[in-house]
């Protein structure tokens, strides 16, 4: 059992990134819109620019 809990550990884990449309419906529920200028962005994208 040791040697499948190394194996786990091992491997890397995609990270989950929403549909950017999901995203848009998502931040409509909440009542917040994304900018004009930040459409085309990807999600990435808009975390680099929005982090503090």
């Amino acid at each position: 059992m040791s040697n499948t809990a190394t194996k786990i550990t091992g491997e890397r884990k995609a990270k989950f990134s929403p549909d950017m449309e999901n995203y848009k419906v998502s931040l409509s529920y909440e009542g917040l819109s994304l900018k004009k200028g930040s459409e085309h962005k990807s999600i990435a994208d808009l975390k680099r620019q929005y982090a503090r």
